[in-house]
């Protein structure tokens, strides 16, 4: 009777052998590698996007809070960083790509200190940047400057 470690160690020796499976695991492992560092945004999408969130309404138990329109520019930067400008507040955060199609570009915006990210939709044919807003916060279209 063969135990399961010896086993384990002659396949093991029949694997680092055989050139064959060497080459292919190689060549699966550069592959797979590749694949997880081409999720970055091209550079032409890169910039200062800049909108308006519209007003809305803010609930708090009774009362009901009316929240003015307010400026708001969005700087998507190199290697996942971005820095969100509404008046004269400036927070910096990271952003991964979750997806990419032919029309648009789907991120995931977190900020330093923000347990809820953000979502955002860059259409690339249009240069404009969709900000999905946190409730109660609606949504606005940034446009490329």
């Amino acid at each position: 009777m063969v135990d399961n470690s010896v086993a384990l160690l002659i396949q093991l020796s029949i694997f680092t052998q055989n050139r064959l499976m060497r080459f292919w695991l190689l060549f699966l492992v550069v592959v797979f590698s590749f694949n997880g560092n081409s999720q970055e945004i091209k550079k032409k999408y890169l910039g200062i996007y800049s909108g308006e969130i519209p007003s809305y309404a803010l609930e708090i138990g009774l009362e009901v809070f009316q929240v003015e329109s307010t400026p708001i520019q969005l700087e998507l930067k190199p290697a996942g960083i971005f820095i969100e400008r509404l008046n004269s507040i400036e927070k910096t955060g990271t952003y991964k790509v979750l997806r990419e199609d032919k029309t648009g570009i789907y991120l995931e915006g977190q900020f330093d200190g923000q347990f809820i990210p953000e979502s955002f939709i860059l259409y690339k044919a249009e240069k404009r940047l969709e900000r999905k807003g946190i409730y109660p916060q609606p949504e606005v279209f940034l446009k490329k400057i």
